[in-house]
């Protein structure tokens, strides 16, 4: 089997990502992922992820980037929780991102991070492989930096409970 095929067995599950880390498990070495990123199989995100070129995006194509160009230990948070999951509406500049470690690589504009925040998280179903803050964690999260107003927050939590997301004492949290 080529490298590029071990790579995509492994990214077509996983929005078209792979790690360096995960391709060095595979037996992919780092000169031969150079080489297929200079050949255009492999686009660059950040330091050590990539996307392979055969990889169609879907609606949450966006969100696994950006919690894979964090790192191992980070997960979607807040509002972008709220809104990976069709709940309201936020800014689609903005992508809230936490990490239980540091993260000192350079990430892109746009990204709302908050390092050394252990937190626990969850993949909701439509959304696997996506690690995420709890959304009754998120809902407090989004209110509390003021990324979506309380009225929205009460909207979000209505909706999600009538999704089974909530439970409705979890819902009654945020209803004025």
């Amino acid at each position: 089997m080529k490298a590029y095929d071990k790579l995509w067995a492994v990214a077509e599950d996983n929005y078209g990502i792979i790690t360096s880390a995960r391709a060095a498990e595979l037996g992919v070495s780092r000169q031969n992922m150079v080489a297929m990123e200079r050949r255009g199989d492999l686009t660059r995100l950040s330091q050590g992820v990539y996307q392979v070129k055969h990889h169609v995006p879907g609606g949450n194509n966006v969100y696994a980037v950006g919690v894979a160009m964090a790192g191992d230990t980070a997960y979607l948070r807040g509002a972008s929780v709220i809104a990976m999951l069709g709940l309201a509406p936020t800014n689609p500049g903005l992508l809230y991102v936490g990490a239980e470690k540091r993260i000192r690589r350079q990430l892109p504009r746009g990204f709302r991070l908050k390092d050394r925040t252990p937190c626990e998280t969850t993949e909701y179903e439509g959304c696997e492989g996506i690690r995420c803050q709890r959304l009754v964690d998120a809902l407090k999260t989004a209110r509390d930096e003021g990324a979506i107003e309380a009225d929205r927050i009460a909207d979000a939590a209505e909706k999600a409970r009538e999704k089974g997301l909530l439970t409705d004492e979890e819902c009654a949290e945020f209803t004025c």
